[in-house]
């Protein structure tokens, strides 16, 4: 077996992906927000990738572009940064 493979591998590829999550979902609410800024602040137009409050199977659970953009994005953006700082200082504690 190689060193990299096995357990003492699997805390970088989670701070890893925890950080792809973080840059994906930074980049939509930045996308957003400039869209929504170019369009005068239209929020009746939907924009971005679909977001669910709930049962993710169910489109009345469907959040509008105004709860995307006021508490979908950002808690997102604050889960995965929380996360990603937790998961950073407990690998680079060793």
């Amino acid at each position: 077996m190689l060193q990299n493979e096995g357990p003492g591998c699997m805390p970088h590829l989670i701070v890893a992906g925890l950080a792809v999550l973080l840059i994906w979902e930074i980049y939509w609410f930045i996308r957003a927000l400039l869209f929504y800024k170019g369009n005068g602040w239209d929020l009746t137009v939907d924009f971005g990738p679909k977001m669910y409050k709930g049962d993710w199977a169910s489109p009345e659970f469907e959040m509008s572009p105004r709860e995307k953009l006021v508490s979908g994005y950002p808690y997102w953006i604050l889960l995965y940064a929380c996360l990603l700082a937790v998961f950073s200082i407990a690998l680079f504690r060793g």
